[in-house]
């Protein structure tokens, strides 16, 4: 299965191309961790580092220094309630039986389709994380789609490749 990447250039400069929302695909593991499927329903995926800071203002500065010392990483999640795809389905079933601790927990695979691996076809830069599926609500107007709402919280990344045809991660060494 060979991606191809819809990249806008600039006429005024050629090395400079727009990155969009679809350039960058979300695939999550499953609760056995052996299946891997692409986020199809989602409508929204926001990424936030949320990072964890230092302050402190010594008597010879007229301002504070602040360092950043960790992340709360956390990405707030919308999506369609669609019968048959895998990642609502699990998704909401973690929601349904109020699922906690490592039943709740997916690896959460980000991957970069504007960045190929050179030499590796269908392989791309890439990062893993293991995220506490959150879902605070299923939502939704009288006559519409019924939506889950909610967040994908913590974890630390793993930095690496994924080959999206044969849905495999690589850390990097």
């Amino acid at each position: 299965m060979m991606l191809k990447l819809n990249i806008q250039r600039f006429a005024d400069d050629p090395e400079l191309q727009d990155i969009m929302v679809y350039d960058e695909a979300h695939y999550f593991g499953d609760s056995t961790g052996a299946t891997i499927t692409l986020g199809g329903v989602i409508t929204e995926l926001t990424e936030s580092s949320n990072p964890t800071e230092s302050e402190k203002q010594y008597i010879h500065q007229k301002s504070v220094t602040v360092k950043v010392t960790g992340f709360n990483n956390e990405f707030p999640i919308t999506m369609d309630m669609v019968k048959g795809d895998a990642v609502y389905e699990d998704f909401y079933d973690i929601w349904f039986k109020r699922k906690v601790g490592q039943d709740a927990q997916r690896d959460h695979y980000i991957v970069n389709l504007w960045q190929p691996v050179t030499g590796s076809e269908n392989t791309y830069q890439a990062r893993k994380i293991t995220q506490t599926v959150s879902i605070t609500e299923a939502n939704g107007d009288p006559g519409e789609q019924k939506q889950l709402s909610g967040s994908l919280k913590g974890g630390d990344f793993v930095y690496g490749t994924f080959n999206v045809s044969t849905k495999t991660f690589t850390p990097t060494v």
